[in-house]
């Protein structure tokens, strides 16, 4: 779902907006490069009819005042892929094929090759111009940063769609999102950024204010009813609690008590379901015969057929709900779910969209960062790269039953996560 931007005055808007972007972005290229990150649920605001969104317009503005600069200066060369590992740099490129045979041979070139430009091109160039513009210095700090205030930002306009009831047929909070589901799989990555961020809270007035974007943050999350974002985050707080655990070589007592807590946080929790509003959503999950996990049942069925017939080249990205329809024939029951636009699991999605080219680069760029960090935490235990990892969790947990990375704003985080930990595995070296 997007919102056109048609209107005269919301053209001109836009145009000064844009405009200003520009200035940010050749006088202070740092500043530029978090405003994307903190701007990024744009996305959802598209330019007139224009192939563009918002985010891209933004992406390609960074870009091309860095291009610029570099044409200006004669500073055009290699130098902008160097200092990545050869076997990142293939396996970005394998995923590069796979997509783009995937579009090459899909039912719906213009679509495909949308998705090809907004989930890959568009935040891959990104990701490495900021490398590039920013060699030498940690990223980290603007990355978690942005994407924290970015989601209290979210956070505080979802506060109003609740106060005022705009909830969804269910009961459920998804904001200007297009489902509960798009709005939890903002929040947690900034929930998981703010806890990185806490150290640096020094004065008391920080403290408090990050406590109060906190608390709204787990509010709002609550409310949007997301099991599987809430598996998600779970997951990794206790990969959090294990691994910074292993660093500052926690005692037993520190381990109860901090597991003793997240016990009776997930308790609390779980006891609201069972006992208030949304108790019947949760008891119906297994029993259901028309639960949300049911339906999952028949999609994930659905895509495995859809697999059979398309295991190599996929079926091209944004065409799944076009092939889901049309299988409804091979099955002796109607869905439960007509409007499926993703398979509801990132990895069949990677597999059906990338095709298996794509497939096997994704896992390659997954294991490879996971060493990549390792690498820094054998040599130099930063604290900071653990939670690039953590948001990394999350994106793998919380696919299994959805699909954090098929979207604007989530597939530009993904690849934020990846790059800053490759980064942060060459400074290791």
């Amino acid at each position: 779902m997007f919102y056109s931007l048609h209107l005269v005055w919301q053209l001109i808007l836009l145009g000064l907006g844009l405009a200003a972007f520009a200035v940010v972005s050749w006088r202070w290229p740092k500043a530029s490069a978090w405003l994307v990150i903190f701007l990024a649920p744009l996305y959802l605001l598209k330019i007139n009819s224009w192939p563009i969104t918002v985010l891209e317009a933004l992406i390609w503005l960074f870009v091309g005042a860095w291009l610029v600069k570099k044409i200006i200066n004669h500073e055009i060369n290699s130098q902008w892929i160097k200092g990545y590992s050869r076997n990142f740099i293939l396996a970005i490129i394998l995923v590069l094929i796979g997509v783009f045979l995937a579009s090459v041979f899909s039912a719906d070139w213009r679509v495909s090759f949308g998705i090809l430009k907004a989930y890959f091109i568009a935040p891959l160039a990104f990701c490495f111009v900021l490398g590039s513009a920013f060699k030498k210095e940690n990223l980290l700090n603007l990355f978690f940063s942005a994407l924290f205030a970015s989601s209290g930002i979210v956070a505080a306009i979802s506060l109003f769609f609740l106060f005022f009831n705009q909830l969804t047929f269910d009961g459920r909070l998804s904001s200007f999102y297009l489902s509960p589901n798009h709005l939890a799989m903002w929040l947690v990555p900034g929930l998981l950024a703010g806890v990185a961020l806490w150290p640096a809270f020094k004065k008391n007035y920080q403290k408090s204010l990050w406590l109060i974007v906190y608390v709204l943050l787990l509010a709002i999350l609550y409310f949007t009813y997301s099991y599987g974002a809430w598996l998600g985050l779970g997951a990794a707080l206790i990969f959090l609690a294990l691994v910074l655990g292993a660093l500052k070589g926690m005692t037993k007592k520190q381990w109860l008590v901090l597991f003793g807590g997240a016990l009776l946080l997930g308790s609390l929790v779980l006891a609201s379901q069972l006992f208030g509003a949304k108790s019947e959503k949760l008891l119906d999950i297994f029993s259901s015969p028309r639960s949300s996990w049911q339906s999952r049942l028949m999609v994930w069925q659905a895509a495995l057929e859809i697999l059979k017939d398309n295991w190599f080249l996929g079926v091209g990205p944004g065409l799944f709900q076009k092939y889901y329809l049309a299988y409804q024939q091979y099955f002796s029951v109607p869905y439960l779910e007509w409007a499926v636009p993703q398979p509801h699991n990132l990895f069949l999605a990677w597999w059906l969209q990338a095709g298996l080219a794509g497939l096997v680069g994704f896992f390659w760029l997954i294991i490879g960062f996971f060493k990549q960090i390792k690498r820094v935490l054998l040599k130099i235990p930063s604290l900071p790269e653990v939670f690039l990892m953590a948001i990394m969790v999350f994106f793998l947990m919380h696919g299994l039953i959805d699909t954090p990375f098929w979207k604007n704003d989530l597939a530009l985080i993904f690849w934020l996560v990846i790059f800053l930990g490759y980064k942060a595995g060459h400074r290791a070296c």
